[in-house]
């Protein structure tokens, strides 16, 4: 079929760059939830072969041991918090973690497994957790390209459905810190619209207006700029045709901020599928990183998810 052309053949392999960032970054405990399957247990595997996670694994523990013989992996019993069912492990987890918190602090990072995202989240957002730290929770996708180049961050294309002004001001924030985590010295943040001049017949543009001005004023190590359309983002060729040259962000973004969840879903989803692009997805804003890892997402994205969570842990 025609449009089957467009979707790119090969799954990006997660940038050697990261996983390097993540080793420095050095292992912190990784708490699974919901470990005893496949996907989880591959992920959890991958993290610890590659030195950036000492996996704890939540779940069923005959479970557990079985996906851990198909990989080779010889568990110790301390590596193992036994669990029955969803709720129990997601209730075990968040109590386990709420006591981590208050005293030794070695969790650096929480992972769902096999789990609905609403029990997992549900029991680890719980007030008396200590997850929460007054913020807004946003997800970002560092999506490295096929070559293994500097990374666009997207958000939020996974978690805050309608984000408000206070969910994309946290947006800007983590996108910054994210960024230089990464290296980035000061990041171009560009505020996505379908236009770049703000007119009251497209709302979106008058939000992305008034949010760049915001992160112009409180955010004072990145470069923040919108409304930007897509090509002048990120095109050279789309910013010297519009004349916009003297801008600090067009042609040149490292990170996009979308007005809602669908547009962001399909902007991440097409620099993967489309433009064959590795994403690494992390929620933030917290105590410490969440993953939300899918089931349609390839090892290699799962290992950098991993990886970006390990360096944000230190940071």
């Amino acid at each position: 079929m025609a449009q089957d052309g467009f979707i790119s053949r090969d799954w990006a392999s997660c940038p050697s760059s990261l996983l390097e960032a993540a080793q420095t970054a050095g292992a912190k405990t990784l708490l699974v939830v919901g470990a005893g399957a496949s996907l989880p247990m591959q992920s959890a595997f991958q993290a610890f072969q590659a030195l950036i996670a000492h996996p704890l694994l939540v779940g069923n523990v005959a479970d557990i041991h079985r996906e851990a013989d198909i990989l080779g992996w010889s568990l110790t019993d301390d590596m193992i918090i036994s669990a029955e069912g969803e709720r129990g492990a997601a209730e075990i987890a968040a109590q386990y973690l709420k006591d981590d918190i208050a005293n030794s602090g070695q969790i650096g990072a929480v992972m769902k497994g096999q789990l609905h995202t609403d029990i997992f989240m549900g029991a680890l957002l719980d007030k008396s957790v200590g997850v929460r730290i007054g913020n807004r929770l946003v997800h970002i996708f560092a999506i490295f390209p096929p070559d293994g180049g500097t990374p666009v961050m997207v958000s939020d294309a996974a978690v805050n459905v309608a984000p408000d002004q206070k969910t994309k001001e946290q947006s800007l924030i983590q996108m910054t810190l994210i960024a230089k985590a990464l290296g980035i010295s000061r990041p171009k943040l560009a505020v996505l619209s379908a236009t770049e001049t703000p007119i009251a017949s497209m709302p979106a543009s008058i939000d992305a207006d008034a949010i760049a001005r915001w992160g112009q004023q409180h955010i004072t190590d990145a470069d923040i700029e919108g409304p930007l359309s897509f090509d002048l983002a990120l095109s050279e060729a789309s910013v010297a045709i519009k004349g916009m040259s003297d801008s600090l962000v067009a042609g040149r973004a490292n990170g996009l901020l979308v007005p809602e969840i669908v547009s962001g879903n399909i902007l991440y989803k097409a620099l993967v599928y489309v433009g064959g692009g590795c994403a690494a997805g992390v929620v933030l804003g917290g105590k410490l990183p969440i993953l939300l890892t899918s089931r349609a997402d390839p090892p290699q994205a799962r290992l950098a998810s991993i990886a970006l969570a390990s360096i944000m842990a230190a940071h």
